[in-house]
């Protein structure tokens, strides 16, 4: 549960960034997009063929040979040529120059590294002595330069020695090695390079191949770390030996290339024989990709696009979808100003052309009645309406026609289909409709398609037997795919369906739960005001199931402090009189906004949570406003501080919501006998009157005749609720009882 329930929340999320638009640009763009991808599907596989089979269809008659020809399979002789190019042994060639650039770059490694310090050396003695002032002796070039060990450079010295020696380098040595470096004496650095020369020759006597560079590096390091040497001199080694190791057998690309040349064409060519009379493809069996070969090279299959077909085919899409683009603009502007349910209505279109453009695949006439065209019929009824379902029905049978040739059969099958699932779901109560919907599909079908077979003077029973099989399958398939698709595409288009609203006024729902729990008086009286709002909404022919629903989850805000509405207090302390009148009216009004959130987080119909923020409108919390002009010294009360945030009910389900809600409430606190039916009518027309006089009810679409049809349907449920009742005998009472 928890999973589907952040499905259909990231479901949301995506309508609301995609299909939330709202203007005429996105309007075009999508219904050009969708055009788009019908006409392809429409156009695909329109390559006539002297012989009309594609890989993966079943051959309706056997096929054979007209003469005897011998061709090359180049698909069998291609992988053959491949697997002797890619197993040709490569050439490679030493390069004998390696070992000597390798041995120079230590050499002149070690020799930059000397040549530096010295410089920076003798600088520094240089300086001391000037210090000093003593006499400035003649440096001899010859004479031995004292254990460098033993002196230090500074950390600048140290750096600018590193940059020089760096830039004679063509190879990369870390800073922290050369650091280490330039302080030892020559004959340290002089061992060092002999063993550097040692490591590096015992490699480069063997092969070295570019492709071994990585485990050569590896095995370096691994035998300079496991020398007896300091550890900074084995760092410094490790990264010297892997810097300047190179291979020295390079591939040899032309002599490699004609290698793999000569293998190929060593290769002897696969040949195929199709003797005359041979059968290339008996009748019942799939056709391969191999079969459509050998039909090629006999000239039993040529290829040709048919221009002139797909542009039939593209302008009758054209002209189809402009005439529902104009039925909707001009017949059905709630339909049209909705761009989520234009983007639902192409996209239904498109899934049954795409899906009828793969049962034609099967190249069977049985199949071909498992079009599926009524499952759109039947989503588009239960989400929409019934008017823009049959338009869309007879769009849709129109628009397949193509595919199958101009088949009258199927177009009248698909349209009748059609037709008969919007008549099964008009009132459709509950999933389980949807199920016989497709159970009266398959009835029709059967009785309409064998009639069509008989039609047709069609003797073979078989085919009549197959035929009327394809049609119970369509109706079954037709339940299946439209009752498997109703709750994703509810969520995705925002689109709140019967069934829908059912499974929301279900008790067991974890929001009801949770208020028949927490805020029973809550409970309670929104099922009262459910049952008020239903029986008026279907007196003035408003959408009863939802003027239900929303009346279950109207007042959920509650839940959050459901202490301090009087609902739920059962005469103890109440809160309010330890809190402001503004406090009061705040936390009063807050319930709206509370209920809002609740609603969203739990995934509740947009629907629903119009009328969660509309059921009180702009209205007035008098009790409180009362209270705070009565304890308020000062003239600085205003009225907007004790009205809700609104806005005034935008439907009539809204309204009568409403209505319900305060009628309920009034009713229940006023003291008056309440088996008095004209009492009880003539203050519930009051209650109305005074919100037709506030104004509350301009912008729900309420007539006046509505009105007084709601004030009496109040009435007729709230006397059956609080009427008077028949008083048992004793007698009569011992006896429920179980007394004597």
């Amino acid at each position: 549960m928890k999973i589907m329930k952040k499905l259909r929340l990231k479901i949301r999320g995506w309508r609301k960034k995609y299909l939330d638009f709202s203007n005429n640009t996105y309007k075009i763009i999508w219904a050009l997009f969708f055009f788009v991808l019908i006409s392809l599907s429409l156009s695909l596989d329109l390559i006539p063929n002297q012989v009309d089979l594609r890989a993966g269809q079943v051959s309706q008659n056997d096929i054979t040979a007209p003469r005897t020809i011998t061709f090359v399979n180049e698909e069998k002789t291609s992988e053959l040529q491949r697997e002797a190019a890619e197993t040709a042994p490569r050439v490679y060639e030493e390069d004998s120059t390696v070992k000597e650039e390798v041995f120079n770059k230590i050499n002149n490694f070690f020799e930059s590294i000397n040549q530096k310090r010295e410089s920076f050396y003798l600088n520094q003695i240089s300086q001391v002595e000037t210090d000093s002032n003593q006499e400035k002796k003649e440096t001899d070039s010859e004479k031995e330069i004292p254990a460098f060990e033993k002196i230090n450079f500074s950390e600048s010295e140290k750096n600018e020695i590193i940059n020089l020696i760096k830039k004679d380098l063509d190879f990369e040595i870390k800073d922290e090695n050369l650091v280490s470096l330039i302080v030892l004496s020559k004959s340290e650095l002089k061992d060092l390079k002999n063993k550097a020369i040692n490591i590096l020759e015992q490699k480069l006597d063997n092969r070295i191949l570019p492709s071994d560079l990585v485990a050569v590096r590896v095995d370096l390091r691994q035998q300079v770390m496991e020398m007896d040497l300091a550890r900074n001199k084995r760092l410094f080694l490790a990264d010297l030996v892997e810097s300047v190791i190179s291979a020295n057998m390079f591939l040899n690309q032309e002599a490699t290339a004609k290698r793999r040349e000569k293998a190929v064409s060593e290769v002897e060519p696969v040949k195929k024989t199709v003797r005359q009379g041979e059968i290339i493809v008996r009748k019942g069996d799939v056709v391969t990709e191999v079969d459509i070969k050998v039909l090629e090279k006999i000239g039993m299959k040529k290829s040709g696009i048919n221009y002139y077909n797909i542009a039939g085919r593209v302008l009758i899409s054209f002209i189809l979808f402009s005439v529902l683009g104009f039925y909707f603009y001009k017949y059905q502007r709630k339909i049209w100003t909705d761009n989520s349910k234009l983007i639902l209505i192409e996209l239904l279109i498109l899934i049954v052309v795409i899906l009828s453009k793969i049962l034609i695949l099967f190249q069977n006439p049985f199949v071909d009645y498992l079009v599926p065209t009524a499952m759109a019929s039947i989503l588009l009824t239960v989400l929409i309406g019934s008017e823009t379902a049959v338009i869309s029905t007879l769009f849709i049978s129109l628009l397949i026609a193509p595919v199958y040739d101009m088949n009258f059969n199927i177009v009248l099958t698909s349209f009748l289909a059609g037709l008969i699932g919007i008549f099964s779901v008009t009132k459709v109560k509950e999933r389980g409709d949807i199920i016989r919907a497709g159970l009266n599909i398959s009835f029709i079908l059967a009785f309409l398609i064998g009639g069509l077979s008989l039609l047709q003077q069609n003797q073979n029973l078989t085919y009549l037997i197959w035929s009327i099989g394809a049609g119970i399958v369509n109706g079954l398939l037709v339940g299946i795919l439209a009752n498997g698709l109703l709750p994703y595409l509810e969520d995705l288009f925002d689109l709140t369906s019967s069934v829908k609203l059912l499974e929301l006024s279900n008790p067991s729902q974890p929001i009801l739960k949770r208020m028949l729990v927490e805020a029973p008086g809550t409970y309670h009286h929104s099922v009262i005001v459910g049952n008020l709002a239903e029986t008026a909404a279907e007196d003035v022919g408003a959408n009863s199931l939802l003027a239900r629903a929303a009346a279950y989850y109207h007042d959920i805000g509650k839940l959050k402090r459901p202490y301090f509405f009087s609902d739920n207090q059962f005469g103890g302390e109440n809160p309010h009189d330890k809190t402001s009148p503004n406090l009061s009216a705040l936390i009063i009004k807050s319930h709206v906004k509370d209920g809002v959130e609740l609603a969203e987080k739990n995934g509740l119909p947009a629907k629903i949570i119009d009328i969660i923020k509309q059921h009180h409108g702009t209205n007035l919390i008098s009790y409180f406003y009362q209270q705070a002009l009565q304890t308020n010294k000062h003239d600085d009360i205003e009225k907007k501080d004790f009205r809700y945030d609104g806005p005034k009910p935008q439907s009539r389900e809204a309204a009568i919501i409403m209505l319900a809600d305060i009628t309920e409430a009034a009713v229940r606190s006023k003291r008056f006998n309440k088996n008095n039916h004209d009492r009880i009518e003539g203050f519930v027309r009051g209650l109305v009157k005074d919100k037709l006089i506030e104004n509350q009810l301009d912008q729900s679409n309420l007539t006046l005749s509505d009105l007084d049809t709601i004030v009496k349907s109040f009435v007729k449920v709230l006397t059956g609720i609080y009427h008077q009742r028949v008083e048992y005998p004793e007698k009569l009472l011992q006896e429920m009882k179980g007394g004597n």
